[in-house]
């Protein structure tokens, strides 16, 4: 497990009891985190900070719970020596050269790159629908504004839109500008372009508004198969209003299927 935050402290209290699950590899750069999560462990093993390459040497699957930093500088390299890894940080993605590097490194390597849903449905259709033509992605982001964290250029205005009392329109644009913008926000529409037609052809809205309680996502999709229309209103999480509960719930889904050899979807 890389990074022991909430998503990271979630996923592995829930698949320790699964099968073919031996034992859970720590790794935080905080490592009163990793420790933390150790408590609720029954078969973990902590790393220190400075010893990444045990971490890595002794794992089988590396899960990305960190950051997109961890994407960048970790991953590919974990790839490389032939390890799976499942990505969280999916916003890293964005960059073009980082993406091909991983599908590169895995195809030499025989190893597998997981990207879950996330807190988003539909991801599957989304995927199927790409094998022929999608004519256009929307996905509109609507949140509390205590659930968005604002980018540099708008924080001159963080005490409007805190205040506001009427729904605020932040962003307007393609994914690659949202996930740069907005990246500890909008994971759900890197999902959604890295299944579909792209960065640069994926639309993005990004609402801050004081009238929902729960973050709240909207895809609309149209191709040749027709079109689809998802809505979530998603609960965040208690500790973490940025993240929803179903983030952490998706990566646990895809790892049950691999430990099982079960999929559905």
């Amino acid at each position: 497990m890389l990074g022991c935050g909430f998503i990271g402290t979630t996923i592995a209290c829930a698949v320790q009891d699964m099968e073919r699950v031996d034992s859970i590899l720590l790794y935080d750069r905080d490592y009163d985190s990793a420790v933390k999560l150790s408590t609720r462990i029954d078969r973990s093993r902590i790393f220190p900070p400075a010893d990444l390459e045990g971490f890595i040497d002794g794992s089988d699957l590396v899960v990305e719970a960190a950051s997109q930093e961890a994407v960048r500088d970790v991953l590919p390299g974990v790839v490389e020596k032939g390890k799976d890894v499942m990505i969280i940080s999916v916003g890293a993605l964005v960059d073009d050269e980082l993406l091909s590097s991983l599908k590169e490194r895995a195809a030499k390597s025989s190893s597998s790159i997981l990207i879950p849903s996330g807190a988003v449905a539909g991801v599957d259709g989304i995927t199927s629908a790409s094998m022929a033509d999608i004519e256009s992605v929307t996905l509109t982001v609507r949140k509390p504004p205590t659930g968005l964290t604002l980018p540099p250029s708008l924080n001159q205005h963080a005490a409007d839109i805190k205040n506001a009392e009427e729904p605020v329109t932040l962003f307007e644009g393609s994914a690659r500008e949202a996930v740069k913008l907005f990246p500890r926000n909008v994971n759900v529409a890197a999902t959604i372009a890295v299944a579909g037609i792209g960065f640069d052809r994926t639309t993005v809205k990004i609402i801050a508004d004081p009238k929902v309680s729960r973050n709240q996502h909207h895809v609309h999709v149209r191709g040749r198969f027709g079109e689809m229309d998802i809505r979530m209103l998603n609960q965040p999480s208690t500790t973490n209003p940025r993240t929803s509960y179903l983030a952490p719930l998706s990566a646990i889904s895809v790892l049950r299927k691999l430990l099982t050899g079960f999929h559905v979807g």
